[in-house]
């Protein structure tokens, strides 16, 4: 059975989005005070979070951080069939927040991301650039001071108000996946920055070195 392919978020629809939210943050400008309101330095939190999902695949937890403890029933299927009693297991995520040191002149390093991976992503200055974000602003800015489940809200009220439909952080991730597959950078290196080692996730995996990566990348973004 064919996979379902991600939802994902294009490059025109992302465009939109940054159009908006520049206009949304403007608003929120006091030209006496010379700095914006409370409102607007929490728009421009949320700004730097999206740019991070679309220009660099990063995932929402990689980017605010997540302290997470889940408590689940865990079962194999011989158990099951023997009729012994599901064990109770429990799952600890404490992924940090992004933080300055973490980002050079090219590169953001992700430290016990998904799986408690660390990679290397590329850093989107032509994305904060877009944005009217300089990279002092964005060192200034982190770690994000919005929350993990904030930002998904976010994200989520801005998709229904500026592109009628519904929409998650995640899918930005997905459409910077797609969008470098689309304007064609192999597939391993692909997987050099997306952190997927699983062929049925991505493709033929391989190893490539984030320098070679990084080349590709600048080329389309």
């Amino acid at each position: 059975m064919a996979r379902r392919l991600p939802e994902q978020i294009s490059r025109i629809d992302f465009d939109k989005l940054v159009t908006y939210l520049k206009r949304l943050l403007e608003s929120h400008y006091h030209p006496r005070l010379k700095n914006y309101s409370k409102t607007g330095q929490k728009i421009r939190q949320y700004m730097i979070a999206i740019a991070f999902g679309f220009g660099s695949g990063m995932r929402i937890s990689e980017v605010c951080g997540l302290s997470l403890k889940q408590k689940y029933l865990y079962q194999t299927k011989e158990q099951k069939t023997k009729g012994e009693e599901a064990q109770l297991k429990i799952l600890e995520s404490n992924i940090p927040a992004l933080t300055p040191e973490r980002i050079d002149d090219n590169y953001v390093k992700i430290i016990s991301g998904k799986g408690q991976k660390d990679r290397v992503v590329p850093l989107p200055k032509n994305v904060f650039k877009s944005m009217g974000i300089s990279r002092e602003e964005l060192l200034r800015n982190l770690p994000l001071k919005v929350s993990y489940r904030s930002t998904q809200k976010f994200i989520t009220d801005i998709g229904r108000k500026v592109l009628n439909k519904h929409i998650t952080f995640h899918m930005l991730r997905h459409g910077f996946i797609t969008e470098l597959l689309n304007l064609g950078m192999p597939m391993h290196q692909v997987q050099v920055f997306s952190g997927h080692s699983r062929i049925e996730t991505l493709g033929i995996y391989a190893h490539s070195s984030p320098a070679q990566a990084l080349e590709k990348y600048e080329e389309i973004f």
